[in-house]
């Protein structure tokens, strides 16, 4: 149970993983990333004169997973930083237990301080469960700094507000005091209403929102199989947003991007700007009504089979 002595805040939860960065390295020092993952993890550390350190994710079992033994050997004194991605965006998994406690314990051994980002912790199907990183244990939850906030979920960025979880008292000093020297003084009443409006009311409209997700997940992921055969998705276990193999067509991602919009008619995000693992990927945002979806995936699968 985490006390309320431990909640702080943030603008959003990128600009979190930027205090946090000031926070606990040094300029120069290495944050190490697993990728592909959201592009502003990269400009976080980059701008803020730290080193990026790649730890890609690797496959296993027809999944992506973590590479502990590959994380082991990046960590030194001046490389002990990990932003975690929980659930990982862009390729929806969601963390079991065991591999939460399995990173868990190379974290402790290995003196790790871990920024979590937690924001799509709500937007996980129910052949998955969302465990928080600094649940696991009360030494985890002494090297752990946890972001979430309303703003994927209720689809209310524009609030600028999202939530800190330090029950580390010194981690939480030193955060604490990058805003201070920032001269951030607290959240906008606004942002701080529609926070608080969002988890104290809206669990009710959260369940209907992920019933429909979950539809919109499995209408994908039966498309992608069927009608788009040499492409390749994964299982996704989280989020709205999911990762498209579009290599079995020969692609590497310019020419992807430049297929899907001059011949396809659809605009996807371009895997490359998610790590150089995302050549010849795309990422696709099925939270939006069915026909819409439905029509862009009818688009790319008439524009790949008549060429393909």
């Amino acid at each position: 149970m985490i006390g309320k002595e431990a909640v702080t805040w943030a603008p959003g939860v990128v600009a979190g993983l930027a205090f946090s960065i000031m926070a606990y390295t040094k300029p120069g020092d290495g944050v190490i990333i697993q990728t592909p993952v959201y592009p502003p993890f990269y400009a976080t550390i980059s701008e803020s004169g730290r080193r990026i350190v790649k730890n890609p994710l690797k496959r296993e079992d027809g999944r992506y997973v973590m590479d502990l033994e590959g994380l082991e050997k990046l960590v030194t004194p001046t490389c002990r930083t990990l932003i975690l991605c929980s659930p990982h965006n862009p390729v929806a998994r969601v963390w079991t237990r065991d591999e939460l406690e399995a990173l868990s314990e190379l974290a402790e051994r290995k003196d790790m301080i871990i920024i979590s980002d937690e924001i799509h912790q709500d937007l996980v199907y129910s052949d998955a469960k969302h465990i928080s990183l600094a649940a696991l244990s009360g030494e985890m939850s002494s090297r752990t700094v946890t972001f979430v906030a309303p703003s994927k979920t209720f689809n209310i960025a524009g609030m600028n507000s999202s939530v800190a979880l330090i029950p580390d008292e010194k981690l939480r000093a030193r955060y604490v005091s990058v805003l201070k020297r920032l001269h951030l003084s607290s959240l906008s009443i606004l942002g701080l209403t529609a926070m608080e409006t969002a988890y104290a009311k809206c669990a009710g409209w959260l369940d209907e929102l992920m019933a429909y997700l979950e539809e919109n997940r499995n209408f994908t992921e039966k498309f992608v199989r069927e009608r788009m055969p040499k492409a390749k998705m994964d299982h996704p276990e989280g989020t709205y947003i999911f990762w498209i193999d579009f290599r079995g067509y020969g692609f590497d991602s310019e020419k992807l991007m430049d297929f899907l919009v001059n011949e396809a008619g659809v605009a996807l995000n371009n895997g490359r700007n998610f790590g150089t693992e995302g050549d010849g990927f795309a990422r696709i945002n099925i939270g939006t009504n069915r026909e819409m979806l439905k029509e862009a995936l009818e688009k790319i699968a008439k524009a790949l089979n008549a060429k393909y």
